[in-house]
């Protein structure tokens, strides 16, 4: 099973602009987590569509797998991370968004490892959500050290328009 990273875009009720949520699902493939995507969307199902996806494969140096979650001992030193930062940049209406996946122990380790990611010049940087990716869908997140050390940043797989109703 692979883990996907996918950035959900749709109307919600009342709302005069597009929404966006970040998902993380478990699938064979990034087809095959559809189903999920839908029934976690909380806006109106007509015109739902993915903006981007990533396949999570390496993080800080970590592979990242997926096991029966009754396969995996509990307590591991350091979680899969995913923190959403927030700042606004001079002369933009919108707050401006970084998303993030880190590894390591601590939401606070984390948020500050996701901040120095920031390159982009940008006022008052703030986090507006952290979540530790641990278990889902009867799945445990694994995180085995690379020998390569490799991380593959937040490059999306895929972006675009993909209708999914």
């Amino acid at each position: 099973m692979n883990l996907y990273l996918v950035v959900l875009g749709g109307r919600t009720r009342g709302a005069h602009v597009e929404m966006h949520d970040v998902r993380w699902v478990v699938g064979e493939t990034i087809e095959a987590t559809v189903p999920q995507l839908k029934s976690q969307w909380i806006g109106n199902p007509r015109g739902l569509h993915v903006d981007s996806y990533m396949r999570i494969r390496f993080v800080d140096g970590y592979r990242i797998t997926m096991a029966s979650a009754g396969n995996v001992k509990a307590n591991e030193a350091n979680k899969l991370w995913f923190i959403n930062l927030g700042g606004y940049k001079a002369g933009e209406m919108l707050e401006q968004h970084h998303l993030e996946l880190v590894v390591a122990p601590s939401a606070q380790i984390a948020k500050g490892k996701a901040r120095r990611r920031w390159f982009e010049p940008m006022d008052q940087i703030h986090k507006d959500d952290h979540a530790a990716i641990i278990r889902l869908q009867g799945y445990s997140v694994v995180l085995e050290i690379d020998p390569q050390g490799r991380h593959d940043g937040m490059k999306p797989d895929w972006s675009g328009y993909w209708v999914i109703t």
